[in-house]
């Protein structure tokens, strides 16, 4: 037995048409497989897959523990953000550097945060 790499990281959406459109619309992002009668759709982000699923509508609190953002990694921070700006997306933390990483946070329509991540020393090549 061996485990090879990541499949899919699975998100559950309270609007599955909104939040489909957001990560393959606005973000660019392909989709690349589904579910055939469900609505649920397999998003390629570069290196790894989002499993979009239609979820409850609720108001039960975030765990204390679980996914804090996810990242993505981009050639150019500041004109990354501005193109997503231009499309209506609105950031909760604008372009700014850490250390030698530039970064950006974006939240998708439930909420998740997402980054957008560049630095010349954490980085590396996938295989």
């Amino acid at each position: 037995m061996a485990i090879l790499r990541s499949h899919h990281i699975a998100l559950k959406a309270t609007d599955f048409a909104r939040s489909k459109a957001f990560y393959s619309e606005v973000l660019g992002f392909p989709i690349v497989g589904q579910i055939p009668g469900k609505d649920v759709v397999f998003i390629d982000i570069g290196g790894t897959t989002i499993e979009l699923s239609e979820g409850p509508a609720d108001d039960a609190p975030r765990p204390a523990c679980g996914l804090m953002h996810l990242a993505f990694e981009v050639d150019d921070v500041d004109a990354t953000y501005a193109d997503l700006v231009m499309k209506g997306v609105e950031f909760i933390v604008e372009p700014k550097n850490v250390g030698d990483i530039r970064l950006a946070f974006f939240r998708d329509p439930d909420g998740n945060e997402l980054e957008l991540f560049k630095s010349p020393t954490l980085t590396w090549n996938r295989s």
